[in-house]
């Protein structure tokens, strides 16, 4: 049984009522004592009892059953950033202030976004004459009232609600929703912002974006179940619902469903209950598509991977700081043709172990800090499964989770640390074991959804931010597919908590919950453009081949900048002529090509982040090369930059630089080391790292002082001769593609 679903089923009283995910052997048969509540082909969300889980579980209609999955909005840099910051204006996304340069204006096309803290009352939102475009608010988190069937929780409020409520002196209060419950910070709400540049109409003063700026907007406002330490686990149950929601307002109209939210752990093949489901919605009729950003985990340090050979041993080491003071997760999985022994030592020494098919308590002298399960099988993919649980009891510091090939045919694993769904202090991998490859979010990984990264528009060679997470996905699919602006987008900003008080009405964030919006209002401007419903092969197949390419040899997918830079005017150019071949089925083959060049700040550009996809050479030796960029001598990086012409081969790991009139740069091995951003770490981050290291000391008095390079030494000392091997490949690799990309960037200048 799944490790969430175990938990939860020991998370309380059986008689509680628990949501679940359930995919069916037979979409048309049912187990009994299960409420379905919203269905997508053979995926079901439902309702069942706490005590009927294993029941159920084990019943012949069940062909896997899943807890939800825990979702929070992504992070972003938008903290970072000040709104009235002296001499710094935002870009403008389109190259000048006002809307995209088409005609249409997504009329007749409804999106329904999943977030959280929606502003009904900001300008952008309402018609000319002051009503809402709003055709209904889901708030997933209010009390009280009638909630909705067939969901039984929240509250829906009408468009005819909202109106009425829009004509009182005080519109939350009226209505009984305030988008400020979802803004702490008091820098405004992730949904109104998200929201602004899908669908804004730019009725505020200043207001820059705002695609699909006369479509119909449902919204539903997230919430999680409560279920204690376990109250997040559900989210992914409750997203679903949403997107059933809106669904069945949109009705048959052509619907964008979007979504800005995730975390870090599961399969990431595609193969995961959530991402079946989007598949099933997307593939249901034509006039369905749903956008969902990538995730902002790049260089977040909670994935790792590698491979094992029979008889060796690999070790990975968990970090855990004694200021975290939420639970904590780490995932492996690998093939299930393989047999790894798995052992798991404490910060204090404590020893565990558990055999394949083996589920292990965790703790000491009568504590219990958590369970450690190794899965044989996972019913959806076939892969072992690995799967850590901490509770807040658990000791922090250094864990180590040593991997032994015992039956190895495969050997390869991922490895990612759940995110944390709140709090700074987040448990990581040391920067010389985590990777940036492989970090696209839980949710997005689906086979058909549209998975969107982020670049920077102020730069105007439009590099990669550092944080957009990179893909590909862990069965070597392309994610993400494209990438849109994502930093410092200026839009909506929600109502604050006691009211305007002459603040401005917009505001900027960095993330990829900056980025997905864009597409998501291109893809409705396509679905008014085209006159008919596109079907998700059409709207895929025409954001890809109108995008402009990623820099380098073409044809070539980027692991960070998918298959290029969104190109809203191509696209939905592309998608009127689509549209009047009349078939849903018609061939897509309008191309960037095939397209007049409507503006040149949209035309493609070098940049230095042009990574080629090979799934094959990024499994081989990927680490974090910005990192170890940051740890290049200074003398070693001016003797690359004072020659006059550069040559550097190094085969074995994929790292090209060619001087002359064809400049190549071919890197496959990694993804960072030009992706380093301008951003810095917070204003905390620094600060938190220290205390971090000061306060890990173990009760066994080893020095665990600067948790990152000092760790990095503290944990060769550790390696068996095959880790210290792979670790002086990765460093190599490293300087390589550093002294590599000093090296380019002096070819362009030259």
């Amino acid at each position: 049984m799944d490790p969430a679903l175990e938990e939860l089923y020991e998370a309380g009283s059986g008689e509680d009522e628990v949501s679940v995910i359930i995919r069916l052997e037979d979409k048309d048969r049912y187990p009994p004592d299960v409420l379905v509540i919203s269905r997508f082909g053979e995926i079901v969300t439902a309702r069942i009892k706490r005590a009927d889980i294993r029941r159920i579980h084990a019943r012949d209609e069940v062909a896997s059953m899943k807890a939800g999955d825990s979702l929070v909005e992504e992070p972003g840099l938008d903290e970072d950033i000040e709104e009235n910051e002296a001499g710094w204006e935002a870009p403008h996304p389109f190259g000048a202030a006002g809307p995209v340069p088409v005609p249409e204006d997504a009329a007749g096309v409804v999106v329904g976004i999943c977030d959280w803290g929606f502003d009904f009352t900001h300008a952008n939102f309402r018609n000319a004459d002051g009503t809402t475009r709003l055709l209904a608010l889901w708030d997933q988190s209010a009390e009280g009232g009638e909630p909705p069937e067939p969901y039984g929780y929240g509250r829906v409020y009408t468009r005819d609600q909202i109106n009425r409520a829009l004509a009182t002196p005080d519109p939350t209060s009226t209505l009984g929703y305030a988008p400020s419950k979802s803004d702490p910070r008091g820098t405004g709400a992730h949904g109104t912002h998200v929201g602004d540049i899908v669908a804004g109409n730019r009725r505020e003063p200043g207001s820059e974006v705002g695609l699909a700026s006369a479509a119909d907007i449902v919204f539903v406002h997230l919430a999680r179940q409560r279920l204690h330490e376990l109250e997040n686990f559900g989210d992914s149950v409750r997203l679903l619902e949403g997107l059933d929601f809106v669904r069945r307002q949109a009705d048959e109209s052509p619907l964008v469903a979007h979504f800005s939210a995730g975390m870090t752990g599961g399969p990431h093949d595609g193969t995961a209950l959530f991402a079946q489901a989007v598949d099933a919605f997307v593939m249901e009729r034509p006039g369905l598509a749903l956008v969902q950003s990538v995730g902002n985990y790049a260089a977040s340090r909670m994935h790792t991977h590698g491979r094992i050979g029979p008889d060796r041993k690999k070790v990975l080491h968990w970090l855990i700081s004694p200021r975290d003071r939420t639970p904590n997760e780490l995932e492996v999985w690998y093939s299930g043709q393989d047999q790894f022994d798995l052992t798991l030592i404490a910060p204090n020494g404590a020893r565990f172990v558990a055999a394949l098919g083996e589920n292990v308590k965790l703790g000491q002298d009568g504590t219990r800090w958590g369970t450690m399960y190794h899965r044989k099988d996972e019913p959806n993919n076939g892969k072992n499964h690995i799967d850590i649980i901490l509770k807040t009891a658990s000791p922090s510091g250094r864990y180590r989770i040593e991997l032994y090939g015992r039956d190895i045919v495969d050997g390869r694993f991922h490895a990612w640390i759940e995110r944390d769904s709140g709090g700074r202090h987040q448990s990581h991998f040391p920067r010389r074991q985590a990777t940036s490859l492989y970090t696209t979010n839980t949710i997005c990984n689906s086979y058909r959804g549209i998975a969107t990264g982020a670049y920077d528009p102020t730069d105007a060679d439009r590099p990669v931010t550092r944080f957009s997470s990179r893909g590909p996905t862990a069965d070597g699919r392309q994610k993400p597919e494209l990438v849109a602006p994502g930093y410092k987008i200026r839009a909506a900003r929600s109502l604050p908590a006691d009211g305007w008080k002459g603040e401005e009405r917009l505001t900027a964030k960095s993330g990829t919950s900056m980025a997905a919006p864009f597409v998501t209002g291109t893809v409705a401007l396509m679905m008014q453009a085209a006159g008919r419903p596109l079907s998700i092969v059409e709207i895929r197949r025409i954001l890809v081949g109108t995008a402009d390419p990623p820099p380098g040899r073409s044809g070539r997918s980027s692991t960070s900048l998918g298959y290029g830079y969104l190109n809203t005017v191509a696209a939905v150019e592309a998608a009127r002529r689509i549209g009047r071949r009349g078939s849903p089925e018609a061939e897509v083959i309008a191309t960037r090509d095939e397209s007049r060049d409507h503006s040149a700040e949209w035309a493609p550009r070098w940049v230095t982040d042009q990574q080629p996809f090979e799934h094959a050479a990024v499994e081989a030796y990927a680490m974090d090369s910005e990192n170890a960029y940051d740890r290049t001598a200074d003398t070693e990086k001016s003797a690359v930059t004072e020659g006059d012409g550069h040559s550097f081969e190094v085969e074995e790991h994929h790292v090209r630089v060619e001087a002359g009139d064809d400049q190549r740069y071919d890197q496959t091995d990694n993804d960072d080391i030009a992706t380093a951003h301008a951003d810095a770490p917070g204003p905390g981050d620094e600060a938190d790292e220290i205390i971090f290291a000061n306060a890990m000391a173990p009760e066994d008095g080893t020095d665990l002082d600067a948790v990152d390079e000092t760790d990095d030494e503290m944990i060769t000392d550790d390696m068996n001769p095959q880790e210290e091997e792979e670790g002086e490949a990765y460093r190599l690799t490293a300087l390589y593609e550093a002294l590599g990309e000093l090296a380019t960037e002096d070819l362009r200048e030259g």
